[in-house]
């Protein structure tokens, strides 16, 4: 495994994206365009938004304009199975549901983002 300083400390990395990288950690990005981390302690927590079922990450980092979504979602698979002693258990049709509704989110966001919608 390789240790890279990521942000301010140093990491083992389990797992490496193009932006997304799984370490002993958690979830983390390799600090561009911004560092940004989750705890592996954290990585199952609900969503504070209009669906309280779904899990916070996938529908928070959907929002962002900066996420490379798709590897964000292989992040996070590999990071739950890696970390899965260090959250809080979910069943597999809330986490599919997440992220199903962050992809939706996403891609409005870049077509909104894109200008392919009209405006009837």
């Amino acid at each position: 495994m390789l240790k890279e300083e990521i942000g301010d400390r140093a990491s083992e990395i389990i797992w490496r994206g193009r932006q997304w990288i799984v370490t002993n950690f958690g979830l983390e990005t390799l600090g561009d365009p911004f560092p940004y981390e989750v705890a592996a302690t954290r990585l199952t927590e609900g969503w504070q938004g209009a669906d309280e079922s779904l899990l916070a990450w996938p529908m928070e980092l959907a929002a962002k304009t900066w996420v490379d979504y798709r590897d964000f979602v292989t992040a996070y698979l590999v990071a739950l199975g890696v970390h899965q002693e260090a959250y809080s258990p979910v069943d597999v049709a809330t986490i599919k549901a997440s992220l199903n509704e962050g992809r939706a989110m996403w891609e409005a966001t870049k077509a909104e983002m894109l200008g392919e919608f009209d405006d009837d």
